[in-house]
Order: C-alpha cells, then sequence, then structure tokens
C-alpha cells in the first residue's frame, strides 16, 4: 500500500484571527495591519486628579500601550498633533435602556406615590416560566440587544463609551449588559453579560389589573421571590444530593436570581422618590443583596439616612424645571415642597459626594440624553467637585461594573476610549470634538481644517487700488471681527466657518456700496482665496495672506452668580417641616393641671405629673419640681393620655391589593408615608397613636402597622416595636360587590 501525505497549509492570517476572538466567518481576506496612532502635545487626564499638562498618548490595536511625557513615538504610528485639546476617559453610564425594547406607556394619569405604573401585562414567557408574567429575571439583555445609530449618536455626543444596557419591561426585568457604542454587530459590542439583576417598582394599571396592582402588594411579591429563590437553589441543592426525592419544578426565573441572591450579582432598583429608597434599601438589608439604587434626585432630603444605608447611588440629574409663579393662579399650583426641590435639586450630586456617599452620574430620566453634559455641569456649579465629577462617570462605574482593568482610565493596557474636549470638559464653552471607542475614532463636532482668527492682508479684484485688512476673533467655528477698507472698519454682521470654508456678510454703505456684500472663501493656514457679491450683484474674487496668528484675548465675560440653595433642609421636605426634632427634655414638670389619668386614680384637679426620660413616674397634687426640669404651668388646662386610632388608614401609600381575594402577604409597615400631612393633623387633633389597616376589599387583607405618629421621622421610626401583629378580615359590602375576584358573594 503506498502511503500518502496531506500537508495542510494555514495562511498566517487565519492564526492570527484569535488575537481578535471573533467567530464570524470572514469574506474575503483579513486586514491585520496594526492600528497605531500617536496622540502628542495633548493635556491628558489618565484618571481622575492625574494630568499631563503636555504629553503623548500612544494607541495599538484598540488598547493604550503607553502615556506620558516625552514619549518615544513608535515608526508604525499615524502621528496625530493634540495641541490645545485634552483627551479624557470615556465615560459610562450606568443606567441606560439603549438598545433595548422600549417600557410600554404608563397608564393615563400614573401611579401614586411615586411607584410606576404600566399597562396591564398578560403576555406570558414561553419555556419554565414563572406564574407571573412580570418576572423576568431570566431575561438576559444581550440576547436582545441591538445598535442604534441615532442613539448611540446623541450618548457619543456627551462623552459616552459605554452604557450599562438596562431591562425596561417588568417587576424583576432581567440582567442587564454592558455595551460599548461603537458601530457594529451586537456580539462585537457587547462588553460584559449578565452585569446585574433589575427589579422595579411597577405596579399594575390600577384596581383589578393582575396580581400585583399596589404599592403594597409589589413590595410583598418582590420579597417573597427572593424567599422563593432562596427555596428553590436549596431544593435542587437536595434533589441533586438526593434523587430519592420529587423534583422541584424547573423555573428560570428562579434560577437567574440565584447568583444576586448570594451578592455574586448586584442589584439595581429604581427609586421614584425619596421614601422608596429606604423602602428598597429595607429590602436589600433583609436579603442581604448587593443593591446599587438608582436615584430620584431627592436623596439630598435625607442625606445621614441615605448615608447610613451604605448602598451606592446612581445620580440621574434630571432637575425641575422654573415653577410657573407669576400669576396668583399659578403660584397657588405649586406645593412648598416642589419650590423647595426646584431650589436644591441641582445640588443633590455634590451633597451625597460630599456626605461619603459612593455616586455615579447616569442620563437616565433625562427627556433628551444630549443635555446631560449641561445638567453635570449645573451640578458642578451647585457644589459638585470636577474630580469627583469626572471620577462618578470613569473609575467609579467602571469599578461597579469590575472592568476597571479594562475601563474607567488611560493607563498602560487599558481599552483605547477616550474623549477628545478643547477645553476642561465641565465648562461651559467647551466642546467635544470626537470620542474614540476600541481605538475607533467618532467625530462628534469636527474641528476646523485651519483658524482663521487672527489678522489678514486683504485684496479684492473689485477695488484693486485699496488694499484693506481682515481681523477675526471669537471662538474657533464661531469667530466675529471687522474688515479695515477705504479707511472705514465694516463690522462683519454674521461669520460662519466649517470644513475649512468661511463666509460673512457686511453692509458696505459708508465706503460708497449701498447694501450689503457677501464674501466667502476657503483657508489654509497662511492663505485665503475666495470670491464675493457687491450689493449690486457684481462679482469678484478677493484673496488674503495672514499677517498676525490668533492671539489670546482676554476674558472679558463676568463671572457667572452661581446662588445656591436659598433654604436649608426641613423633615419633611414640605409644609410645616421642621430642621429637626424638637428638643426633647430629661425630666418634665406639668404643674395645676387637671389630669385625666383614665386609671384608679380618675380625674384629678390642679394635680402635677412627673415626666422622666419620657415615662411618666408621678402624678399627684403638691409635687415637688425636680431640680433641671423643664416646667410648664398648664393652670386652667387639662392632661390627657393621647388618643389611639384603632382603625385608620392615615398615611399609608397603598391600601388595597385589590386583584386577589386573599393578600395576607402584604404589609402596611412596607408603605407608611411619614410625610404625610395628616400625620400632622392627627398630632394637632390629640391622637399619638394608631392601628393602620389594610383597606376592606378583600375578605382577608394584609397584615397591620401599630405607630406612635413622630412627625418628620423616617418610615420604621413610626412603627411601635413589640406591638401584637394582626391581619384585616371583611365581610363588608365592599368584598360581596367587587367583580375582580372570588367569592362574589357571602357563601
Amino acid at each position: 500500500m503506498t502511503t500518502r501525505w496531506v500537508v495542510v497549509i494555514v495562511p498566517f492570517f487565519l492564526i492570527s484571527a484569535c488575537a481578535f476572538a471573533q467567530t464570524t466567518p470572514v469574506a474575503g481576506m483579513r486586514d491585520n495591519t496594526p492600528a497605531v496612532h500617536a496622540f502628542t502635545n495633548a493635556r491628558i487626564v489618565v484618571a481622575p486628579g492625574r494630568v499631563i499638562a503636555k504629553g503623548t498618548l500612544v494607541v495599538r490595536n484598540r488598547t493604550v500601550e503607553t502615556v506620558g511625557e516625552n514619549i518615544s513615538i513608535p515608526a508604525d504610528a499615524r502621528v496625530w498633533n493634540m495641541e490645545g485639546l485634552t483627551l479624557y476617559p470615556g465615560f459610562i453610564d450606568l443606567s441606560s435602556e439603549y438598545g433595548l425594547p422600549k417600557a410600554p406607556e404608563p397608564a393615563a394619569g400614573g401611579g401614586p406615590f411615586g411607584q410606576q405604573q404600566q399597562p396591564q401585562q398578560q403576555e406570558r414567557p414561553k419555556g419554565a416560566a414563572h406564574w407571573n408574567p412580570r418576572m423576568k429575571a431570566e431575561f438576559d439583555a444581550s440576547e436582545e440587544f441591538q445598535f442604534d445609530e441615532k442613539a448611540a449618536e446623541k450618548l457619543r455626543s456627551q462623552g459616552f463609551a459605554l452604557v450599562l444596557a438596562t431591562p425596561q419591561r417588568g417587576i424583576f426585568r432581567g440582567q442587564s449588559a454592558l455595551v460599548n457604542l461603537g458601530e457594529g454587530a451586537a456580539s462585537d459590542l457587547v462588553v460584559k453579560r449578565r452585569v446585574a439583576q433589575t427589579v422595579s417598582f411597577e405596579t399594575g394599571q390600577g384596581f383589578g389589573s393582575p396580581y400585583p396592582n399596589s404599592l403594597m402588594g409589589l413590595i410583598a411579591f418582590i420579597r417573597q421571590s427572593w424567599n422563593d429563590a432562596d427555596w428553590y437553589r436549596k431544593a435542587w441543592d437536595s434533589y441533586n444530593r438526593n434523587s430519592n426525592q420529587k423534583r422541584p419544578e424547573a423555573n428560570n426565573a428562579l434560577t437567574a436570581l440565584a447568583d444576586a441572591l448570594q451578592r455574586r450579582q448586584p442589584v439595581v432598583m429604581d427609586a421614584t422618590n425619596d421614601l422608596n429608597f429606604f423602602r428598597q434599601a429595607k429590602i436589600a438589608k433583609e436579603f442581604g443583596l448587593n443593591m446599587w439604587i438608582r436615584g430620584s434626585g431627592e436623596e439630598y432630603r435625607r442625606l445621614d439616612a441615605v448615608k447610613a444605608t451604605k448602598i451606592p447611588v446612581i445620580v440621574t440629574l434630571n432637575f425641575p424645571e422654573t415653577p410657573s409663579v407669576e400669576v396668583p393662579e399659578e403660584a397657588l399650583n405649586v406645593s412648598l415642597e416642589d419650590l423647595r426641590h426646584w431650589d436644591a435639586a441641582p445640588e443633590n450630586a455634590g451633597r451625597l459626594e460630599k456626605a461619603g456617599v459612593p455616586i455615579a452620574l447616569s442620563s437616565a430620566q433625562l427627556k433628551d440624553a444630549g443635555t446631560f453634559l449641561a445638567q453635570v455641569r449645573k451640578a458642578v456649579e451647585r457644589g459638585l467637585k470636577p474630580e469627583a465629577a469626572l471620577a462618578a462617570l470613569t473609575t467609579t462605574p467602571a469599578k461597579w461594573l469590575g472592568v476597571e482593568n479594562q475601563f474607567g482610565t488611560l493607563e498602560r493596557g487599558r481599552t483605547a476610549n477616550f474623549v477628545v474636549t478643547d477645553g476642561d470638559v465641565f465648562s461651559e464653552k467647551t466642546k467635544i470634538r470626537e470620542l474614540w471607542i476600541d481605538g475607533k475614532p467618532y467625530e462628534v463636532k469636527a474641528s476646523p481644517l485651519a483658524d482663521v482668527r487672527g489678522t489678514w492682508d486683504l485684496n479684492v479684484s473689485a477695488d484693486p487700488e485699496q488694499s484693506g485688512m481682515l481681523t477675526l476673533r471669537g471662538e474657533m467655528d464661531k469667530p466675529t471681527g471687522e474688515i479695515r477698507w477705504r479707511g472705514k472698519n465694516l463690522r462683519l454682521a454674521s461669520v460662519s466657518y466649517s470644513a475649512g470654508r468661511v463666509a460673512f456678510t457686511m453692509a458696505t454703505d459708508s465706503i460708497g456700496w449701498q447694501g450689503t456684500m457677501t464674501m466667502s472663501g476657503t483657508v489654509s493656514s497662511t492663505e485665503v482665496y475666495g470670491v464675493g457679491n457687491r450689493p449690486d450683484g457684481a462679482s469678484f474674487s478677493w484673496h488674503a495672506t495672514r499677517k498676525e496668528p490668533p492671539w489670546a484675548e482676554p476674558d472679558t465675560t463676568k463671572p457667572k452668580e452661581v446662588k445656591m440653595a436659598s433654604f436649608p433642609e426641613v423633615s419633611p421636605p414640605g409644609e410645616y417641616g421642621r430642621l429637626k426634632p424638637p428638643d426633647q427634655p430629661q425630666l418634665l414638670f406639668v404643674r395645676n393641671a387637671t389630669i385625666w389619668t383614665q386609671g384608679k386614680q380618675g380625674r384629678l384637679e390642679n394635680a402635677d405629673m412627673i415626666v422622666r426620660q419620657g415615662s411618666i413616674t408621678q402624678i399627684g397634687k403638691n409635687l415637688t419640681a425636680p431640680t433641671n426640669a423643664v416646667v410648664i404651668d398648664a393652670s386652667g388646662k387639662h392632661v390627657t393620655p393621647g388618643m389611639i386610632d384603632c382603625h385608620s388608614h392615615t398615611a399609608a401609600a397603598s391600601i388595597n391589593e385589590g386583584s386577589q381575594a386573599i393578600t395576607c402577604e402584604t404589609r402596611i409597615e412596607d408603605v407608611l408615608e411619614s410625610d404625610d400631612i395628616w400625620i400632622y393633623r392627627q398630632l394637632a387633633g390629640g391622637t399619638t397613636a394608631a392601628n393602620i389597616l389594610h383597606g376592606s376589599a378583600n375578605p382577608i387583607g394584609g397584615q397591620n402597622a401599630v405607630v406612635k405618629w413622630r412627625w418628620g421621622s423616617l418610615l420604621d421610626d413610626l412603627l411601635i416595636q413589640g406591638a401584637p401583629p394582626g391581619v384585616k378580615f371583611a365581610l363588608g359590602e365592599n368584598v360581596k360587590q367587587s367583580n375582580v375576584q372570588r367569592p362574589t358573594g357571602r357563601y
């Protein structure tokens, strides 16, 4: 038998393909030419607080090869002179709907008390799905992500190179994906999959819509789901150890929650108001979750309490518009709380950072993502340190995401994501010129090919015996100036300059040409050649040679007056709020009162009472006031125990979970509204404690909360610890007449 040998020659370009980790077959020859760029003479912000005044950044194949001063430029590099420009690390947005299906439109009127309210969602996912269609924890954003050119361009214009694409549908919405904002197939743009589990306070469309349709039901559902996920994991662990038992059901959603429950994956929730922030923080504490909260912009109201949660905050910058109060009717519709928020909201980020709360900045909730940088600059004006703002857009989100070795700085080995600006990025006049993503440039605002500013000797063919001078100043791409011609200064009425062409108009009446003259030309570094039209329609050519280069003009603009918030924060933030809780005397002596003891002593006339550290220690006549006691002369007045309301719905954000007949899993304590003005009014009427109950829509409603009214406190501070628990049952007309649940009668 003849032995035959087959020799396979593998081209080098196929072997080197592994460097790009690409699985899609290439049509034609693959180009593996190294992409090497050297950016010289640039101001380089390597990281927040680390600035090279004039240095060089070398990028090779999407990666920073070296950065510093006096860098040797590689022979194969394309050199870019960045004189007058600044390089920053590319920004990272930790909350974006970019590239994913949009959320359904909210129901008319929106949800009460800050929860998001969505239309009924009856669709049911395929496969081993959860019983509730709004439980979508298994959703993987990387599987649905699609490049969106228009949205990417808008975000790049604000300096963003990476965004966390966040699911927008459901209560448990699924797992976000880190994607870059370059162009290409989704497989090339997804940087990291399954970054964080997203959970939202999204209720149904209202009473009668599927469970849950109230804030109390929503929180109960979230808590139960975490408990279910923990049981599910343990049940499968037990089954895998011993299969001689009933096999647990398959549930993709509960499987997907395992990593978050064991702190291997962060959980991101969106707080639509400051009290929801604390409700979500309570869930995080109960289940030991690694939680980030996308804030409402109201966190400044209770800084100490926010800091105490130790939860990082994704700060939104959707500051309220100036309220309309110019006429009395409009002014009456603006609450004191709204006015205070308008006054203080731009300081939210700065106050959080100063308090030591970890923050990242996001474009989420803005009507137009293209206004993001303007909002950041406003936050910087109002107290956020520029270095802290840059960290909140670069190193901080990179660290939270666990990608700090790839992104967030311009150090050696990092991905070449960087922003090119013509000044300090947080300065009002600064423009972003380019954004480089994975070593590829994306133009934001083109720089002029040459600087047209300066002075130029001018000759016009229409008037060859006269020479003139053209002077241009101001901003490079929006210059202003004048022409000196026939002994007259002709102010340029309009000037435009882009793509190497300049055009301007001027009135020429003063030199004998009645009307307006137009001129335009092509600019190089030393000359301008152009054409023009006289007022009478005659055309001409013109030529200018540079006489003097651009010069630095003194900044004559007046410093912008920045007004900080006018009023100190009070709690609650609206009417009758307090700067701090009232002083609590250690000793109180009430003298000469009529005291209704409601005990064996009955009603005492002209009696005294001693209170020590909040507890009554003695009642009687002719008592001696303790030393250092605060004395109240109650002559002609009555003292009674505080009244207790045994059946109240005061200060609850939601009352009924109307989707099911039995909802005893819901808890009033989850939806207490500590800022409710009726707490103040109850105290004014003498009521000091109450039993807050679920409504009467269900035969078996929810768990009660026994509270002591404490005006200005936080949610859990209202609860009376150790009070006996209870559940609301109802057998009245509300239950019988309901047409959305069973039973519908008393049988």
